[in-house]
């Protein structure tokens, strides 16, 4: 102990002997930086013996420890800092397997000259006023180090829940069970039909789902039980296929009845990315999915869809400045047996805009009826102003026309609040 209070004091002369030494002449201005090199070898002095007094300290509970264990007791490993962070260790290890939870809230209000319609038009169970619609909440883990769950909870209007998602994801098995560029996932989900059936209701581009995709899928979308394969193809872009054997539960595809059997069905989906410049990208996906309807083990009842997205954001202006333009083009056929053979298509072409941080500006047309539909050719514009204060809240108003063959034509004004809390995965880009 006291050797090394000695050595600390002989570096200490010599530092000072070298200042001395090598220090110009006293004159002057000098005087002034000799005295201020004298104050700084003071502090750094007093620093040096701080330390050998630590360096003491240390030497004494080292020589207590080890005459304890000589003794058969066991050291002292007590240091506050170190009692601090072995719960810290085991808290953060422990919050590895707890799922992030999210929750998501939609408030919806306006005004429609006919809501009824707007009801049947849009599936939002829509009443003039402002109203709760719905919530979400969300629990995502890892299960293990080869499977990821993702839970979604939907309790709508009226209180009562559904699951809107179930499923767990992996990228990996044991003993190479899942090839690679391969990804597997098991339960219910949204089925990779186009862009927009992928999106829950908080996630919609606009307020309302587009025509053709509520009349094709119905006001709930396409979600089914079942089981998806995707494999990254070997090319110089991004590339995907994607297989998925589902339930065949849809209402309005498959199942015309709420008794009615669920005879499965098969979709497949097509994904291209490709990177145009540093600030675009343009994907382009092509959907189909069939499967047995309700009416007989023998009718089929099956879609098809083409989907194009191009989006535009600088890379200097990244948080300010988007520009997306997308397109989507659905087309089925329902063999009903009793009924004459139901076929029709439409598509949709929206526009959005970022033009500052907070604030967007988009715009869509719905065509529904090409080539034709059983209630005739429907035509809707849509426009929207959006307010995001950030990821967590959006503002959102949108004003709606709708003409239609069979009916008088339709203004809506939609006024949308949602906001999330908590921990939540990325959207899809």
């Amino acid at each position: 102990m006291d050797s090394s209070r000695k050595r600390f004091s002989l570096i200490s002369t010599c530092l000072v002997m070298c200042f001395m030494v090598f220090s110009p002449g006293v004159g002057g201005a000098q005087d002034s930086t000799i005295e201020s090199l004298k104050r700084q070898l003071g502090e750094m002095q007093q620093q040096m013996q701080k330390m050998a007094e630590r360096i003491e300290q240390l030497e004494r509970e080292r020589a207590a420890d080890s005459a304890k264990s000589s003794k058969g007791e066991p050291p002292q490993t007590k240091s506050e800092p170190q009692a601090a962070a072995q719960p810290a260790a085991a808290k953060g290890l422990a919050s590895a397997f707890n799922p992030a939870i999210s929750v998501n809230a939609l408030f919806l209000g306006g005004y429609s000259s006919s809501p009824r319609t707007t009801n049947r038009l849009t599936g939002l169970d829509f009443h003039n006023g402002f109203n709760f619609k719905e919530a979400e909440f969300q629990f995502t883990a890892d299960v293990d180090p080869y499977w990821k769950a993702n839970f979604i909870l939907g309790i709508d209007r009226n209180g009562e829940t559904e699951l809107e998602e179930g499923y767990v994801t992996s990228e990996e098995l044991p003993y190479d069970l899942l090839p690679r560029n391969t990804s597997l996932k098991l339960g219910k989900f949204l089925p990779f039909f186009g862009k927009h059936n992928l999106l829950h209701a908080h996630q919609f581009p606009f307020i309302d789902q587009p025509l053709v995709n509520q009349s094709v899928f119905g006001a709930e979308g396409l979600k089914e039980p079942g089981a998806s394969i995707a494999y990254l193809l070997p090319s110089p872009w991004f590339s995907e296929l994607t297989f998925q054997g589902l339930a065949g539960e849809n209402d309005s595809l498959f199942r015309f009845a709420d008794d009615a059997k669920r005879r499965g069905a098969y979709l497949g989906h097509w994904k291209n990315f490709f990177d145009l410049s540093d600030a675009a990208t343009l994907e382009v996906g092509n959907s189909y999915i069939a499967g047995k309807n309700s009416d007989s083990r023998h009718r089929l009842s099956q879609a098809a869809g083409l989907d194009l997205t191009l989006k535009w954001r600088p890379l200097q202006m990244a948080a300010e400045k988007a520009l997306i333009w997308q397109s989507e083009y659905l087309y089925f056929t329902r063999d009903r047996g009793r009924e004459p053979f139901t076929r029709g298509g439409g598509m949709y072409s929206s526009l959005q805009h970022q033009f500052t941080r907070r604030w967007w500006i988009q715009g869509r047309y719905d065509l529904l009826g090409v080539p034709k539909f059983d209630d005739g050719r429907k035509h809707r514009w849509s426009t929207l102003l959006a307010f995001v204060p950030s990821e967590f809240s959006a503002i959102r108003l949108q004003h709606s026309y709708t003409s239609q063959e069979r009916g008088s034509p339709v203004n809506q004004l939609l006024l949308q609040f949602n906001y999330t809390i908590g921990s939540h995965p990325a959207h899809q880009y």
